[in-house]
């Protein structure tokens, strides 16, 4: 690949498995001959290192926003996957939990630049400014939900922040689109409009090119649902019903690639630090693992 295709996986809702799907997702990617970059881009709680098998790094984005290492490069670690990196996030320095605006658009400038074929960036939970920004950077994103109710809102909220704010950014010097979008995010405005699709088609009379080029902005975007940690059919169908949901509210097109079923193996796995295709390939859960990363691969094969 020329590009790096860089992806998000974010969720909202903490503990849904975003950190075991990107480990497994990436280790397959490898063993498919890709080379893969992961980044842990939770900043309050980084753990996708012990996924990967590096039980303490020894760098990580703490110290590049803190100046410590000049370029993303510097603080990349080995991992126990071949033809790979991490860079990791913190886990333990409470004011970078929050970072400014500035310090996340030199993340996100500069992730561009890494060499790999793929790149994961690892979301934290919420969907607060600074988990979504990431998500609204990148084109493709995976959302990972486990079915229950609870989960379903925080990935709909994740996705609904993440489409506003990147709305927001391509705007931020027009002050009266800016205001149009984030009034369609705050219930308590007496908004006209019902979904991104109307506060966009409201916009057209006064501003026909922003409005044009909102919707290639979400045109563009692949976002591509996952669903982990399923017990029943039923599961699958709260997926199917979840994203038929984005599309009519959100404009979002959603990919549903599968998803992962319940195993305690999975468990056994992280104890391990290692993915679970690496320690139980031959399970139905690995089985799923590799159908949703061949439905990754394909979907985003020749697009970036």
């Amino acid at each position: 690949m020329d590009n790096a295709v860089i992806i998000s996986v974010g969720g909202g809702k903490g503990g849904v498995g975003k950190s075991t799907i990107t480990a497994n997702i990436g280790a397959l990617l490898v063993r498919n001959h890709y080379s893969v970059g992961f980044i842990d881009a939770d900043l309050g709680g980084a753990n996708l290192h012990l996924c990967l098998g590096v039980r303490r790094p020894l760098r990580g984005l703490q110290d590049y926003l803190t100046g410590k290492y000049k370029t993303l490069e510097e603080i990349t670690v080995p991992v126990s996957l071949p033809n790979s990196w991490l860079i990791s996030g913190a886990s333990d320095i409470l004011e970078l939990a929050n970072p400014r605006f500035s310090q996340k658009q030199k993340i996100i400038r500069n992730i561009a630049k890494m060499e790999a074929d793929f790149v994961l960036v690892d979301l934290g939970a919420g969907s607060d400014n600074h988990v979504t920004d990431f998500y609204a950077a990148f084109p493709c994103g995976i959302i990972v939900t486990d079915g229950l109710p609870t989960s379903i809102e925080n990935a709909y909220g994740f996705l609904k922040n993440g489409v506003l704010r990147g709305l927001v950014r391509l705007f931020s010097g027009n002050g009266e689109i800016v205001d149009s979008v984030r009034r369609f995010s705050d219930p308590q405005s007496g908004r006209a409009y019902a979904t991104v699709g109307e506060m966009i088609e409201g916009l057209t009379r006064r501003f026909p090119r922003a409005a044009q080029e909102m919707r290639r902005w979400l045109q563009r975007r692949r976002t591509f649902l996952v669903l982990n940690m399923v017990k029943e059919s039923e599961d699958v169908r709260v997926g199917e019903r979840f994203a038929e949901m984005v599309k009519k509210y959100l404009s979002l097109n959603i990919y549903y690639i599968g998803y992962i079923v319940f195993s305690p193996d999975v468990r056994k796995s992280i104890k391990t630090m290692r993915p679970l295709v690496e320690y139980c390939g031959a399970s139905r859960a690995a089985e799923c693992f590799a159908a949703v990363t061949n439905n990754l691969i394909a979907l985003t094969k020749g697009c970036f």
